[in-house]
């Protein structure tokens, strides 16, 4: 969408440059679209310099704190001040498998400007570290957050699905039928004679 603007903005000084060089009269409206573009491109929001893997790791850690109340946490995940029920499943569901996440280097720009792409490791007691890849953190009212999506990802990979957060369903994974068990058919129906 950026490439988009950029495109256009040339377009326009071009052919604001083209209509001045072909008339006298049209110095006033080149100035003035010059301006206008100008206006527009000093009116867009720079993007965030880029986080330290310390910073995501403290925004994981402020998450999953059992000693912060709600209210500071919701700042933490995307979407979590519509959800606070999510962060008492995080926490407990750290605090029962004794799981460690930690942010590692490198820190990359993510899929747009406000988001950065991260590896976690993640730990359980006496296991080796598993790492996640591409860990998206969206930059939110001045603040980094985990993005919903991999919020989710982690709470519908760690706990049982009745445990899963509203806000989650959608990325919850499909009961899986037992084995053996065979989905019922309904009747066929009886041709009337």
């Amino acid at each position: 969408m950026k490439l988009t603007k950029i495109v256009a903005m040339t377009a326009a000084v071009g052919a604001a440059l083209a209509l001045s060089a072909c008339s006298d009269s049209g110095e006033s409206e080149s100035s003035s679209a010059t301006s206008e573009i100008n206006s527009e491109t000093t009116s867009e929001v720079a993007a965030p310099a880029l986080p330290t893997a310390d910073e995501l790791n403290m925004v994981l850690a402020r998450a999953t704190d059992p000693n912060l109340p709600v209210e500071e946490k919701v700042d933490t995940v995307q979407g979590g001040e519509e959800a606070p029920e999510l962060f008492e499943t995080m926490t407990a569901s750290q605090v029962e498998s004794g799981a460690q996440f930690q942010v590692v280097n490198p820190v990359l720009p993510g899929y747009t400007p406000d988001s950065v792409l991260a590896s976690v490791n993640f730990t359980l007691p006496d296991q080796a570290a598993q790492p996640a890849e591409n860990v998206e953190f969206i930059y939110e009212n001045g603040v980094w957050k985990l993005s919903q999506s991999w919020a989710c990802t982690l709470i519908t990979n760690t706990v049982a699905p009745e445990e899963v957060p509203a806000m989650c369903q959608e990325f919850a994974p499909a009961p899986v039928e037992e084995a053996g068990e065979v989905p019922a058919e309904e009747p066929a129906e009886v041709p009337a004679q």
